[in-house]
């Protein structure tokens, strides 16, 4: 099997070190949207890549770097990958960066769906936004939840939402976001699904009049609507959990799981689940805790895993075809700097 992962930072470690360090000084901040009179000088220094795995093989086959890689999909022999800190989205074939769209909507992009039309739907964390958009850049469909009833801050106080704003250039700590909405997935013609963080939700949106009923509730910190074979899953983050639906959004399963932060999951060509962990994000790392890639049961036996060490955050992660895995390794070869990668398998 083969993946392509995003890391959107290789300065993890340090990024919740200063983000400890500001909350003792009653600074609330985040780690990568970050306050400019803090942070704007720094923040492309935490770098970001794309990666290709060789699972089987227990490998890193390629690497290509882009500044705070978060949200990917791929499609029609292109890759595209969202960046959180440059707020645009790449697309791109090989090494050749084919367009990059950005938008004055945009804030903390989270994730990209593909959708039937090949338009794409991305999930803006940090402006509180679902937006739609062709692929040279045109806005087809938006949804901001302040429009919708998600107006307020966890704290109760009121959001900021202007439509004639420049969301690109604020640097919004997660705590002044309504909803933090982290995955968008089309699920028909005339519905969105939707993961919200600070409601523990995963909702449905009707685009027509953008109403909203909940599909499910009471989870912590959730992440990550996919399709699989017969439904779809979702990372229960906080939860430690990995929640299965059927084609009706009906939860039939979920595989208790624990991890720290548990940022995403898919359905693999095996059968198995292959997980991206990373340690909590409100917290420097305990001894012996490290970010990590996963493949596990249904049972939740770790079959497979890598180590990457405190530094690089995991996001998003994709099975490709060894063709597709071949291309890319071509294309943008291996640096060298994931070598230290440490592999075990469950013999």
């Amino acid at each position: 099997m083969f993946f392509l992962v995003s890391i959107p930072s290789e300065a993890f470690h340090r990024m919740m070190s200063m983000r400890v360090l500001y909350r003792r000084l009653g600074i609330d901040t985040s780690i990568s949207r970050d306050a400019p009179e803090l942070l704007a000088r720094v923040r492309r220094s935490f770098g970001g890549r794309l990666a290709v795995l060789d699972w089987s093989a227990g490998k890193v086959l390629a690497d290509m770097a882009i500044t705070g890689a978060s949200g990917l999909a791929v499609h029609d022999g292109r890759v595209i990958t969202c960046s959180c800190i440059e707020q645009c989205v790449y697309i791109l074939r090989g090494r050749e960066t084919v367009a990059a769209l950005t938008h004055p909507w945009f804030n903390y992009l989270h994730s990209v769906d593909v959708t039937p039309r090949g338009t794409y739907l991305l999930a803006c964390a940090g402006s509180d936004l679902i937006i739609e958009i062709t692929q040279d850049g045109q806005v087809v469909w938006t949804w901001f939840g302040p429009q919708h009833g998600y107006d307020t801050c966890p704290d109760g106080t009121p959001t900021f939402f202007d439509r004639a704003a420049d969301y690109r250039t604020m640097r919004r700590a997660t705590s002044e976001q309504a909803m933090h909405v982290n995955s968008a997935l089309l699920l028909s013609a005339d519905t969105v699904l939707a993961t919200l963080f600070h409601q523990g939700q995963l909702i449905a949106i009707d685009r027509g009049s953008g109403r909203v009923s909940v599909k499910l509730d009471g989870l912590t910190r959730p992440h990550g609507i996919h399709r699989r074979d017969g439904g779809f899953l979702l990372s229960d983050t906080l939860g430690n959990r990995i929640v299965l639906f059927d084609e009706e959004l009906r939860v039939y399963s979920e595989i208790a799981y624990g991890s720290q932060w548990l940022q995403d999951t898919i359905v693999t060509s095996a059968g198995t689940y292959l997980t991206l962990e990373n340690v909590h994000v409100e917290q420097l790392p305990e001894p012996g805790l490290c970010n990590c890639i996963a493949e596990i049961d249904g049972a939740a036996r770790v079959l497979r895993r890598v180590e990457i060490g405190p530094d690089l955050r995991l996001f998003t992660v994709r099975e490709i075809d060894e063709a597709a895995a071949r291309v890319l390794a071509q294309a943008w070869g291996a640096s060298g700097d994931l070598d230290s990668w440490r592999w075990s398998y469950d013999r």
